[in-house]
């Protein structure tokens, strides 16, 4: 057989398997195509709703004490304290000599949370070296963007936990009318003000597991609606500048527009285009369209 021969006879071939690969992929669609999409689902459900707001904070000691050198001198001993020490009022920090030896010591108990001066040498008057904290005043502190801060109220309830113990009640005391710039975590400036709000312990014990600049999760509470209709957040997309959901109806997929109210970080209230204990689709994904055929998936034991 010459060369054309050949390169014809490898081109039928090509062909021929190129045929049969689209033959399976299309009979593979077809079958895909006429069996359900398994779907998670949710009822429309009727009740309690709270809208919530969730932000990072962090814990303060209200009481803070700088120590400082109450005179011009020379420290004639390192300073040995670190942060995290603990420490009892008349307890020795350094040695300082002006006309004569003196012993600067603690003047409250407490928590060393930061050391200013930890050196020998010469000092001024008013120069601070350590700063003691009182670990069981413990206020709780968010720099909230200020659009965000206006939706909060004083004496409104929050819900603080993510410290490493079960979660504290709380309320706001304080909403700065201050304003001030902090970069973001991309960089980019925003407008932020601060949140003081107050701890309700519980136990008292388990302050003395909290500290100063901890980091906790602050829920806070805006408002509280009786007897309404509510839905899973994880149903919506966008349907245009609209919020839609699928609904599943005789085991297919129909799409429907809702109008939305307020939300947390679970569900949001539902205000028109579903009826309650009707079923939605959870996590719509690319497979969901209208009139699809679904099945709802069974829950993993």
């Amino acid at each position: 057989m010459n060369e054309e021969g050949l390169k014809s006879r490898r081109r039928k071939k090509i062909i021929g398997i190129a045929a049969a690969v689209c033959l399976l992929l299309a009979a593979s669609y077809f079958v895909a195509r006429s069996r359900p999409v398994q779907v998670e689902i949710a009822a429309v459900k009727r009740g309690v709703f709270e809208e919530t707001f969730k932000s990072d904070g962090r814990l303060r000691s209200k009481d803070k004490y700088t120590v400082p050198a109450f005179a011009n001198g020379d420290l004639m001993s390192r300073v040995t304290l670190k942060a995290g020490d603990e420490i009892k009022k008349g307890d020795p920090i350094v040695e300082l000599f002006w006309d004569k030896h003196l012993t600067i010591r603690a003047p409250i108990s407490g928590v060393v949370s930061q050391v200013f001066r930890d050196s020998m040498g010469p000092i001024v008057r008013g120069a601070p070296i350590i700063e003691i904290i009182d670990p069981t005043q413990i206020e709780v502190i968010t720099e909230l963007l200020t659009p965000d801060a206006t939706r909060i109220r004083v004496g409104a309830s929050i819900l603080v936990e993510g410290w490493g113990g079960p979660a504290f009640r709380g309320k706001v005391h304080r909403i700065s009318k201050a304003g001030f710039v902090k970069p973001s975590a991309l960089g980019v400036e925003e407008e932020r003000t601060e949140i003081q709000s107050e701890l309700d312990h519980g136990d008292p014990a388990l302050i003395t597991k909290m500290g100063n600049n901890f980091h906790v999760d602050v829920i806070f509470y805006l408002s509280r609606q009786e007897n309404v209709l509510q839905i899973p957040i994880g149903s919506l997309f966008r349907d245009g500048n609209q919020w839609a959901v699928f609904v599943v109806q005789k085991g297919r997929a129909q799409k429907r527009m809702v109008t939305l109210g307020a939300r947390n970080d679970r569900d949001t209230v539902l205000l028109t285009g579903l009826s309650e204990g009707e079923t939605v689709i959870l996590y719509p994904g690319d497979l969901i369209r209208e009139n699809i055929r679904v099945k709802a998936r069974t829950p993993a034991r």
